[in-house]
This record gives C-alpha cells, structure tokens and sequence, in this order.
C-alpha cells in the first residue's frame, strides 16, 4: 500500500509540474493534473489537501535537493580548505555545478526543470516565497559568508548584492536557453542548460571579483 501510495503522490507532483513548466501555475487546473496523472480529485486532496499545497510542494520537490547539494559541495570545500578562505571560482562552482547536476539525474528532464525555474521568479514567486524565507535563506547566507571571505576588501552589502546578482543571473539564463536557441534556430534540449551553465561560470568569477563599486560622476 505505501508503494502504491508513494506512486501516486509522484504520478501527481510529475504531472503538476510538467503542466506548471508548459502551461504556467494559474491557468493550470486541478482537474487537468489529475487527468494527466490518472488519478482522481480525491487523490490530490488526500496527498496535498490544496492545489496551494500541491504548488509548494512541486517546487519544493525541486528546490530541496538542488539547496542541499549545494550545501554539501560548500561543506566539502570547506573542509578540504581547513579554515582557508575559499577561491571565488569554488564557491560560483558549488552554488552553480548542482542545477546542471539536477538534469543529468535520469527521469529528469531538463528542459521542464528550467521552464519551472522561470516560473519561480514570473507568477508562482508567492507560492514559493516561504520556502525561500526558511531552507533557500540559509543557503544564501552560507554562501555569503564564504564569499565575504573571499572578498575581504568588500563590505557586506556589496557582497549580498554580487550574490544576488550571481542567483539571479544563473536563474535567468537557465530558464531562456530558447535566447540561444532564437538566435542559431537551433532546437532545445537537456543539454542547452549545462551548456548554459558551463559558460555562465567564469562570467560569475569575473564579476564577483570585480573591484569594490564606485559611484558613477
């Protein structure tokens, strides 16, 4: 029974979060997950009891791992550094490696994961504003914490600031590798996100190592 069970609550977090990545949240009903999981409403509601429910828990599908990777190659680095301050390009490299790692994983496609990952900053951004609040949060500050010591020379708040600049850049280029795609007519797949990824990392070296801000005349 509890296989049985744990196939179901897959069968609907898959289906939600392939209509979530194609269709977006709000126009995606419950009533077309259900359809596209084969299963019936009171599934849904017995494994989520909302579709809030069921929205925060696609992402969170998704965002947990990704977080705890991140966190585990940081820890690693840490460790192997023996109180050293970490490399600029170790730090970009825990925080990025993990999201091309996401879709190498079998059964995860990557092309949906990206789509998803736009929708978090467009309209599912308050479904998800708690889970960055708490788990997201920490991470976030693990990693400035390291790159405030790999940057003694800038002050706490430009460091959040190249952090920020550093999550939001890498959001944005995974979830629009179709820019690329426009541009040489190519068609998308799996690998245009490690592609992406490849290229953004000595981008990211390169502006957080940047001199401290000056403000312009």
């Amino acid at each position: 029974m509890k296989s049985l069970l744990s196939s179901t609550k897959e069968r609907i977090l898959s289906a939600a979060e392939q209509l979530f990545a194609e269709t977006g949240v709000a126009t995606t009903s419950l009533r077309t997950i259900t359809a596209l999981a084969r299963v019936n409403l009171a599934a849904v509601n017995y494994h989520f009891g909302s579709k809030d429910a069921l929205i925060e828990a696609v992402y969170e599908r998704r965002l947990g791992p990704l977080n705890k990777a991140r966190l585990a190659q940081l820890d690693q680095l840490e460790q192997e550094a023996a109180g050293k301050p970490l490399s600029v390009a170790q730090i970009v490299d825990a925080f990025v490696s993990p999201v091309a790692g996401l879709t190498r994983e079998p059964g995860k496609n990557g092309l949906v994961f990206s789509k998803l990952l736009a929708q978090t900053y467009n309209e599912a951004a308050q479904y998800v504003q708690r889970l960055m609040a708490t788990e997201h949060q920490n991470v976030m500050r693990r990693f400035k914490t390291a790159l405030a010591a790999a940057l003694p020379a800038l002050s706490e708040e430009e460091v959040g600031w190249r952090l920020h600049f550093m999550s939001a850049a890498l959001h944005h280029v995974i979830a629009n590798t179709s820019y690329m795609q426009w541009l040489d007519g190519s068609e998308g797949s799996e690998a245009d996100v490690r592609t992406a990824v490849e290229k953004l990392r000595p981008f990211l070296v390169a502006g957080l190592s940047a001199p401290a801000h000056t403000a312009l005349s």
